[in-house]
């Protein structure tokens, strides 16, 4: 990296970070985003730019994804990181909200004293000020700061780096206007399940928040979401979008917050936008493929018990946002840590953490419903700078390519055995459907019956009333 580190860097590696748990791989590291992704950026009034109105924004997201050799600072502009003493005085992120004189929003910070960051902490920060001067850093070496051990530390350097790792330039020359009303330019019925879905994201902020910060960190939350859907029409939104929504909110405040959404939308979220779901369920077999190679007795126990891995839905969809909202601090780390990685590395993640729960997952009661339940139910104190080490060496090992065939086998495997469980439940009906039919057939005679036996307890009571008269009548008679 860079020659110009504080003398601190060379403590703590970049790479992996957890001492004797680097592995060596037989596969080298292959080359991310070199394939250009194209796009149509359409444009949007609600981003209007001070210096020329009509003029093309250079602020778009990029449209060719970039090697991880290109240089970081392609605007030639080296962002300031603050030092630990700045960091270490305004301390931890209570995530409330706080506006300010521009309109944007930022995180009111809560902070003690200035023992809140660790030692490793102090000389991760060391590392990543050391590296960032350099100006031939290159996209590669950008990454690996969010991705190593720690992370990007603080919400003030993901402030700075998080636009950097998604290749947006500074924005200091444009101004939001119309979020207030940019609700009524998507479908009602898709907003409503916003609010909704919205109004349920509380977790993201402290418990000490007031009446007045939820709300507007609710208003805020929904015009960030709304703004991205209207400005990208074939984005559809999914239950699970507002909870990485919040977390873009919390660290970068509204009005940057903006461009970061739309471009983790445009380059990791794009698959979960569609219309359907199809393509995110045949990528959850990666998980199988996977467990395949690393356990393969833990893929037999859980087919089995016919468990299919949808249990990581939320993980994959969410970047762990769903089950991490009130940890934010691991929360944070992990977006560094997808910030820096291919689009499916939350895949490989859900594996080692299923892999690393292995006896726990055995000595459950082996049925679906009580397995699924386990899986939904992530543990708190989970190895997590482990498990990164782990998942980023599994995804060297076996790249997607490499396994997508067995992928595509699973999915099939899967349709087949929802077939039969759909013509299974279909017989079962039926089967309900004839016995019910049954019993109304078998119930239709007893009515004649009932009716006769009535009709013969009428008649025999009247000859038998007719034959007490007559012998009372005869012995009268003599």
């Amino acid at each position: 990296m860079s020659n110009n580190m504080d003398p601190e860097a060379d403590e703590i590696p970049l790479d992996s970070s957890i001492p004797g748990t680097s592995k060596e791989m037989s596969v080298p590291i292959e080359k991310h985003n070199l394939k250009a992704r194209r796009r149509n950026v359409i444009k949007t009034v609600n981003f209007v730019s001070e210096e020329d109105e009509n003029s093309e924004s250079e602020s778009d997201i990029p449209l060719v994804k970039m090697s991880d050799s290109t240089k970081a600072w392609y605007d030639n502009v080296i962002p300031r990181i603050p030092d630990i003493a700045d960091i270490s005085s305004s301390g931890k992120q209570n995530g409330v909200l706080n506006r300010n004189e521009d309109g944007s929003s930022t995180l009111e910070h809560n902070f003690g004293d200035t023992e809140t960051l660790t030692n490793r902490e102090r000389m991760k920060i060391s590392v990543i000020r050391g590296s960032v001067v350099n100006p031939n850093l290159t996209l590669g070496e950008l990454k690996l700061l969010g991705c190593s051990s720690e992370g990007l530390v603080n919400d003030d350097i993901r402030c700075v780096l998080w636009p950097k790792l998604l290749r947006l330039p500074e924005e200091s020359s444009f101004s939001v206007n119309g979020l207030e009303t940019i609700h009524n330019e998507i479908p009602n019925e898709v907003y409503q399940q916003i609010l909704k879905d919205v109004a349920r994201s509380g977790s993201h902020i402290s418990q000490n928040a007031t009446q007045h910060e939820i709300d507007h960190f609710h208003e805020e939350l929904t015009q960030l979401i709304c703004w991205v859907l209207h400005k990208h029409s074939t984005l559809n939104y999914y239950q699970g979008y507002n909870d990485i929504a919040a977390t873009v909110l919390l660290v970068m405040g509204l009005k940057r917050g903006l461009r970061v959404l739309e471009s983790i939308s445009l380059e990791f979220l794009e698959r979960f936008m569609e219309k359907t779901m199809e393509k995110v369920n045949q990528e959850l077999f990666y998980i199988f493929a996977l467990l395949e190679r690393v356990h393969p007795t833990l893929l037999e126990h859980l087919e089995n018990v016919e468990l299919f891995p949808h249990f990581a839905l939320a993980e994959y969809t969410t970047w762990y946002a769903h089950k991490y909202a009130e940890n934010r601090k691991l929360l944070h780390r992990l977006f560094d840590y997808f910030l820096g990685s291919p689009p499916m590395m939350p895949l490989y993640l859900s594996t080692v953490i299923v892999a690393h729960r292995a006896s726990e997952i055995f000595n459950t009661t082996p049925d679906m419903g009580h397995t699924h339940k386990v899986l939904c139910t992530l543990p708190d104190d989970l190895p997590f700078e482990t498990l990164l080490i782990e998942a980023k060496n599994l995804y060297r090992q076996y790249p997607p390519e490499s396994i997508s065939n067995d992928v595509k086998e699973y999915d099939r495997k899967r349709k087949f055995k929802e077939q039969e469980w759909k013509a299974k439940a279909e017989a079962s009906r039926q089967e309900r459907e004839k016995q019910r039919q049954l019993r109304i057939v078998q119930s239709t005679p007893r009515i004649p019956y009932r009716i006769r036996s009535y009709k013969t307890i009428t008649v025999v009571t009247i000859l038998a009333l007719g034959l007490y008269a007559f012998l009372k009548s005869s012995s009268g008679l003599n």
